[in-house]
């Protein structure tokens, strides 16, 4: 970012702190409530984790067994507490999802206001091709308003209206140095049109988050950040918000790790009250620039 855009980003990080505004945690999951020992996440599938549809462990997904509750594996430690999740298998192809008009919001869909901030770990660093997992919030047709699953537990059966995703992927055109976030609809992306090449891949534990601001349809602003730096900005591009929150792993033959997932809401301050402070601020700027 230049320095007018960093300024005007940290005058409003500046405005949140100095109003104090609440952020209300709607989904919180480090993955310590449940069975290890490489036993499956899914609820839709039986052994120590299985729960009814509509209660208890939140996560399901298609042809389970998808990701595995693990402890340390292959030296890599969970990024806090005991357990983390990550692939069954290399190239596996595994999902799992939470149901977050279900779960959350009374059925509805999410149109703004939201953030998802999770970890995850990449084996393979920069030029690393073969890592090619990430986590999304979505929108699918098939995700039911009353319980977490439709019969048989997958949401692939219907369309996916929308998938705000981040991590690593490779779509044509791909950049295996960096990392890639995706906005379903959008056609500018440096990668296949709705992929973007973001951020500078490296090896270790990375926090992910991905800001739903102000609810206004199609144009909704999303923002992708990876270790805090804002890595992306666009507008939503589809109509209908979100719905699930989506982690797909072994994708490739190097699986990530995840872990400390959270979703939550954040009141945005009053533009009037924004822009008081951006006003003052960019007023110092002026006079800074003077001298």
């Amino acid at each position: 970012m230049n320095f007018l855009k960093s300024f005007v980003v940290g005058m409003v990080l500046l405005t949140l702190s100095i109003l104090q505004i609440p952020a209300q945690v709607l989904f919180s999951d480090g993955f310590e409530s449940y069975t290890a020992g490489s036993s499956p996440l899914d609820k839709n599938v039986a052994g120590p984790n299985s729960a009814p549809n509509g209660s208890g462990n939140p996560w399901f997904g298609p042809v389970p067994p998808n990701l595995l509750v693990v402890g340390t594996t292959g030296g890599v430690n969970p990024h806090s507490g005991a357990n983390m999740v990550t692939a069954r298998l290399p190239g596996d192809f595994d999902q799992d999802w939470v149901n977050l008009a279900y779960r959350v919001n009374g059925g509805a869909n999410l149109q703004g206001n939201v953030i998802l901030d999770w970890w995850f770990y990449d084996p393979l660093g920069a030029g690393g091709s073969n890592f090619r997992d990430y986590a999304a919030l979505g929108n699918y047709t098939a995700a039911p308003t009353t319980t977490d699953y439709p019969t048989g537990g997958s949401l692939n059966g219907g369309s996916v209206l929308q998938r705000l995703s981040l991590g690593a992927s490779n779509p044509a055109g791909f950049n295996a140095n960096n990392y890639q976030a995706r906005v379903v609809g959008a056609t500018d992306g440096t990668a296949s049109g709705q992929w973007f090449n973001v951020g500078t891949r490296s090896v270790g534990w990375h926090e992910g988050a991905i800001v739903l601001g102000v609810p206004n349809g199609a144009n909704t602003l999303v923002s992708f950040l990876i270790d805090g730096v804002d890595v992306l900005d666009h507008v939503i591009s589809t109509t209908g918000g979100i719905n699930v929150i989506e982690l797909n792993d072994g994708f490739g033959s190097s699986p990530a790790f995840y872990d400390d997932v959270t979703l939550s809401a954040v009141a945005v301050p009053e533009p009037s009250t924004v822009a008081l402070f951006l006003c003052g601020g960019l007023s110092w700027l002026a006079l800074r620039r003077r001298k």
